[in-house]
Formats: structure tokens, C-alpha cells, sequence
């Protein structure tokens, strides 16, 4: 008598960190390869940055030096160039795009995980402005600026700049994802201008009187440019590097809790 033979079938276990890096490293990369198919995208994010830092240049740094400015003026408006750089105004456009073609519609309804769907995007965006960031300071370093802490310095300075620029980026998928719409996307770059000129953009925070004072105070890029300047102008000192890194985290914890909400409330 023969034994019945019974075959049981065994479903592949549900590996869902795996699955997360993975879905977020395509999107990533669909996202690089998006940008890289229209490279004129990029050319604001590398011309602005260059133009506004020869000009800034060319026209203060001797108002700088009879104003009683001390140390290299140049090096000292860098960190905003730099921050034009990490800030312009398309991030979440190719999102807003996708929206409207109904593509993140099917990207939602594959087994892709939805974090990953704002992360990877997110992501690819860093690494676009860390490139335009790197550009900008390679040119400023091409025309005689220096840095007092060498190149690894340059790199820590354009490191702090893109993860603001990872932070503002947010606020552009936020919106993409709240309206889906281009136009109310590319808006999130007004929001830089009061950021960086309520700030000690041209002049120290010493310089700066009354209400502009006050304001600079409470802005956060005051601390994150302070941050940037310290590596390029006196060393590796502590205490402004971690206030860098605390206005980027206060401004993040705004930027990308909205956006998650805004994709929950897409993905519903």
C-alpha cells in the first residue's frame, strides 16, 4: 500500500525592510534618470548660484573692506551662493507630473511601499543639489577662494547646505502632493527669499540693527550660514556646527511631517 504524498506550498515570507530600501532606491533612481533626460533642468540650479556670487562679488567687497569688514569677504558670501544652489525651485515638479498622468496612481496601487514613494524622490532630489552645491564652490574655488579647512571642510559646508536643501525640498513635494499642481509647486521658492535676505546674508550679525536684527535672530538660516562660515572663515569649531545642524533638524521636523501627511492624504 502505497503512502499518499501530500504537497504543501510555502509562501515566500513578507520581507518588508527589504522591500522599503529597494522601492525606495528605484524611485531614486527613476528620479535621477528623469533630471538626467532634460538636463537644461539644471541649469538654473547651477548659472543662478555662480551669477549671484560674482556679483555679490564684484559690487560689496570693497563696500565690505571700508565698512571695516576683517577676513575674505568672498569666502564670507559664499555659503549663500551655495544656498541658492540647494534651494531652487524643482523639487516635487516631476512628482506633480506623474500626478497628473496618472502614473502615481499606479505606483500606488503596486506593492511598493509608500514611504518609499516620497523618499526616494526625496533622495534623488539630495542628490542633485549636493551636485549643484559642489559646483558652485568648485567655481568659487577656481577664482581664489579659499577655505581655512581645506577641502574637507568645502565638502563638510556643501554637506550642511544640501541637507537644508533636503528640508526645503520637502516643502516642494509637500505641496505636490497636497495640490498637485505645478504652479503652487514652483511657489515654494518664494518662500526662500524671505529666508535668506531677513538673514546676515551680506553682513555680519553684529552690522545688522532693529527689526532686521531681530528677525535674523529668529531665523534659521542665520545659524545654519553661521555654521557654513565658521568651516570656511575660523575651523572645526563645535558649538556653531551644531547650531547648523539643529536650525536644519527644527525646519526639517516642519517640512517633512507636512509631507508625509500630504501623502497620506494622497495614497487614501
Amino acid at each position: 500500500m502505497s503512502a499518499a504524498t501530500t504537497t504543501v506550498a510555502v509562501r515566500p515570507q513578507a520581507r518588508p525592510a527589504r522591500d522599503f530600501v529597494r522601492g525606495t532606491w528605484y524611485i531614486g533612481r527613476r528620479e535621477i534618470r528623469l533630471v538626467l533626460r532634460t538636463p537644461a533642468a539644471l541649469l538654473p540650479g547651477l548659472f543662478i548660484p555662480v551669477f549671484f556670487f560674482f556679483v555679490q562679488a564684484g559690487s560689496l567687497t570693497r563696500v565690505a573692506q571700508a565698512s571695516g569688514f576683517v577676513g575674505n569677504y568672498k569666502a564670507f558670501i559664499l555659503p549663500v551662493s551655495i544656498l541658492f544652489a540647494v534651494s531652487n525651485g524643482g523639487a516635487g515638479l516631476n512628482m506633480v507630473q506623474d500626478i497628473e498622468s496618472g502614473y502615481f496612481d499606479k505606483l500606488v496601487l503596486t506593492p511598493t511601499n509608500r514611504l518609499a514613494l516620497l523618499l526616494g524622490a526625496m533622495g534623488a532630489d539630495f542628490a542633485r543639489v549636493l551636485v549643484q552645491g559642489l559646483f558652485t564652490a568648485f567655481v568659487a574655488y577656481l577664482v581664489g577662494v579659499h577655505w581655512s579647512t581645506g577641502a574637507l571642510g568645502l565638502i563638510a559646508m556643501v554637506a550642511l547646505a544640501s541637507l537644508w536643501g533636503l528640508a526645503y525640498s520637502a516643502m516642494g513635494f509637500g505641496i505636490a502632493l497636497k495640490t498637485g499642481s505645478a504652479q503652487a509647486t514652483q511657489s515654494a521658492f518664494v518662500l526662500f527669499f524671505p529666508f535668506v535676505f531677513l538673514t546676515t546674508s551680506f553682513a555680519p550679525k553684529e552690522a545688522l540693527s532693529g527689526w532686521l536684527a531681530t528677525a535674523a535672530t529668529y531665523n534659521p538660516m542665520t545659524y545654519l550660514l553661521s555654521g557654513m562660515r565658521t568651516l570656511g572663515l575660523e575651523g572645526w569649531h563645535l558649538r556653531p556646527i551644531l547650531g547648523a545642524l539643529l536650525a536644519i533638524g527644527l525646519v526639517a521636523s516642519i517640512t517633512i511631517t507636512a509631507a508625509l501627511m500630504a501623502l497620506r492624504g494622497r495614497v487614501k
